[in-house]
């Protein structure tokens, strides 16, 4: 997947660009590919630098869609939400088994748990018929090992001697659930798949506009990190899956204002639990009814997250010290005797959950909704709305079958993998919580020269989990720079100005406000 000149993808015409390199676009490149599309898949800053890197990281079962909001009886008094919920939950439950069975480095399973209170949003005879519904919808085979622990047998989970009001629990409801062990590897090994079936995939690369040209488009493109000029690019069909960034390309490239999704800031905190706890999840319900998880991570946990209606600047969001406090507050309030405070933050990250616009709503809906941009005067043009990084298999299949309604392939069709990539499976062999040490020198510096790497931040943060490790990667900064120095073309200068660039992103874009 080595990156191409801008120049190059000018000369033969595509069938089908696709822009923004989260995990949804990438998914859609590889299914697009397989089927024999040429296909052009850019970002306008690196792959996965946006929602898909920021995530919350589980491969969730779907527990979540059958709960029935206000109201226990919501989905009784209006049936066909209760069947949307089914079908999300499924789709759910059949990704979570495809993936965890295809790319085995990739995820990792983890125990959940969920403490049932007397005076809880949920019954446990509730909470029992969920999961039971979910092993109904899911495919053979794939059990979530659900076990409700009662009075009995509930102080053998190791959250339950640090649960609040342990006198009003009725239950504490157990079951395996799954979390990416990076989410940025799995878009880009798909990416890979997608270039080995002959995708053109780039990172780095704005689209400043486009206009038709025919039954197609034609599109500007520029590199923003070379002074090159721009070039001008044509396929027959374009994708906006941009995420956060939807409703700002749709109206650069048609004109078109009217909002279709909502961006939700969600902010998590990483924090070290009691090792007893170091392979065990719990959620739980905040005060003013959301959910909040904390996750087993690389030895440490994970707490959020948030869930705010943002429209700031969508390049750099961080989280704010109002917050964390907000988000230790409700740790504090679920597992009150860990007493976290600030001093315990390693540090944060935060990032924006593209979700669909609803007029009901101001936090938008889950639903996952492909929009034909064609009565806007701007036909064999399509935008993804919604999609969870759990799904995103489906929603390639999905936005492959919009697109087959529009135009024909040009090629063949070949078969696709969704196996991790020789690299990644590498990757796992250096788990830092296992492994002392970083991976080897020339495992970075294969990955710099293969996987598109510009800057020290592409190789910690998206191609390696170097950037979420307790130090972040900042201990070796200096050495893991000297190795892919040479590959990357870089002389003592800019090896220093890169080391000094990563520190300061670390800072800036990860903060634990522990000194404020």
């Amino acid at each position: 997947m080595r990156r191409s000149s801008l120049d190059s993808l000018a000369q033969d015409p595509f069938d089908v660009a696709v822009i923004g390199g989260g995990v949804n676009g990438a998914g859609a490149a590889q299914e697009l590919a397989s089927r024999g599309y040429r296909v052009l898949i850019i970002d306008k800053g690196d792959f996965t630098q946006g929602s898909t890197g920021r995530s919350s990281r589980i491969l969730h079962c779907g527990l979540r869609h059958l709960t029935p909001g206000s109201s226990a009886w919501e989905f009784a008094r209006h049936p066909s939400r209760f069947l949307v919920a089914c079908r999300n939950a499924r789709k759910s439950m059949l990704s979570q088994h495809q993936v965890a069975t295809t790319m085995g480095e990739l995820v990792r399973p983890f125990k959940f748990c969920f403490p049932i209170y007397a005076d809880g949003p949920y019954a446990s005879w509730q909470v029992d018929a969920g999961f039971q519904l979910l092993n109904m919808l899911g495919p053979r085979g794939h059990s979530l090992d659900y076990v409700r622990h009662d009075r009995k047998t509930m102080d053998a989970i190791p959250y339950f001697r640090w649960l609040r009001d342990r006198d009003k629990l009725r239950g504490i409801a157990v079951f395996r659930d799954y979390q990416f062990v990076t989410a940025e590897r799995v878009v880009i090994d798909t990416l890979k798949d997608a270039c080995r079936l002959g995708a053109v995939a780039r990172n780095y690369t704005e689209c400043r506009g486009a206009t038709r040209a025919g039954d197609g488009w034609e599109l500007d493109l520029r590199d923003p990190l070379e002074s090159a000029e721009a070039v001008t690019v044509r396929a027959n069909v374009v994708i906006n899956a941009t995420g956060p960034w939807g409703d700002h390309t749709t109206a650069m490239l048609t004109g078109d204002k009217r909002q279709r999704m909502v961006g939700l800031k969600g902010i998590h905190i990483i924090v070290r639990l009691p090792e007893e706890l170091r392979d065990w999840g719990v959620m739980a319900i905040t005060r003013n009814g959301e959910t909040l998880y904390c996750l087993p991570w690389n030895g440490m946990h994970y707490i959020g997250p948030t869930r705010t209606p943002y429209d700031e600047n969508l390049d750099e969001v961080t989280a704010t010290a109002e917050e964390v406090d907000w988000v230790l507050a409700e740790a504090n309030h679920a597992l009150p005797d860990l007493q976290l405070a600030r001093k315990d933050v390693l540090f944060t990250w935060a990032g924006i959950q593209p979700v669909t616009s609803d007029k009901c709503d101001p936090k938008g809906t889950r639903a996952i909704r492909i929009h034909d941009l064609a009565s806007t005067g701007a036909p064999n043009m399509l935008m993804l709305t919604g999609g969870p990084i759990i799904t995103y298999r489906i929603i390639g299949i999905e936005l492959a079958d919009a697109v087959a309604q529009r135009v024909a392939p040009s090629r063949e069709p070949k078969a696709l993998s969704y196996k991790a990539s020789g690299f990644s499976a590498m990757l796992e062999g250096f788990d830092a919580t296992t492994v002392p040490g970083s991976p080897p020198d020339q495992l970075l510096r294969e990955i710099a020269r293969e996987e598109q790497v510009q800057n020290l931040e592409d190789l910690c943060l998206r191609r390696t989990k170097l950037g979420y490790e307790h130090d972040q990667g900042c201990d070796d900064i200096e050495k893991t720079a000297g190795a892919v120095a040479g590959v990357l073309g870089w002389d003592e200068q800019r090896t220093r100005s890169e080391v000094e660039n990563y520190r300061d992103t670390i800072r800036r874009i990860f903060p634990n406000f522990r000194n404020d």
